[in-house]
């Protein structure tokens, strides 16, 4: 069971500054990208399966979600762990560590890894990333510049859409040429290609 004790102040994937400065879209744009930002990181938290913001959980593991190399924590990167409990008992930062693959290992003085005791097991831990911000003052943003692109060319997208019918694919003016546009397919889940490439590491198929 996952619970949020703390939730993340923000999840936008990038700000309007940083968008302006890749698309070059003028102030009379700021409304609607402000908006599409706040859409388009949604599509994209929904396609990884994931929330990207650093925030603060609570989860509780059965003794069979312990395993052998121990629980598989279901939000990353961890930042922290801030305590582990079993049956009122809370263990000593040293014994225990993250995997690179996230999951909470229980590790004897020699680094052996060992199985869990306990009916149940309680984590809390900080995961996610620092997002980015605008200003003097803004902390250093953690999350990875392919994820803040994918926001951008989903942004970018969406306001290319503004002012004609999403569904034709082409348009031929006599003497003036042709211009054609892409257009989603039944296997494709983002309306940016570069964007849905771009997001294949990050998506999280379990838990």
């Amino acid at each position: 069971m996952l619970t949020i004790i703390t939730p993340g102040t923000s999840t936008a994937l990038t700000t309007l500054a940083r968008a302006k400065a890749i698309l070059g879209f003028g102030s009379a744009d700021d409304a609607a990208a402000t908006v599409l930002i706040g859409q388009a990181s949604r599509v994209i938290a929904e396609h990884c399966r994931r929330p990207f913001g650093l925030a603060t959980y609570r989860e509780t593991f059965s003794e069979r979600e312990c395993g052998e190399d121990g629980p598989l924590l279901s939000r990353g990167p961890v930042v922290e762990v801030i305590a582990v409990r079993s049956i009122g008992a809370t263990f000593d930062p040293a014994e225990y560590r993250v995997s690179e693959s996230g999951r909470l290992q229980r590790v004897e003085l020699d680094g052996r890894v060992v199985p869990w005791w306990g009916s149940f097991l309680t984590v809390d831990y900080r995961a996610g990333y620092v997002l980015p911000q605008d200003g003097a003052n803004a902390p250093t943003s953690t999350l990875p510049d392919t994820v803040e692109r994918a926001a951008i060319m989903i942004v970018a997208t969406y306001l290319s859409l503004r002012g004609r019918d999403p569904t034709v694919k082409s348009e031929s003016n006599d003497g003036l040429g042709q211009t054609s546009w892409w257009v989603p397919g039944a296997g494709d889940s983002l309306p940016s290609p570069e964007a849905e490439q771009l997001l294949v590491p990050f998506v999280r198929y379990w838990p």
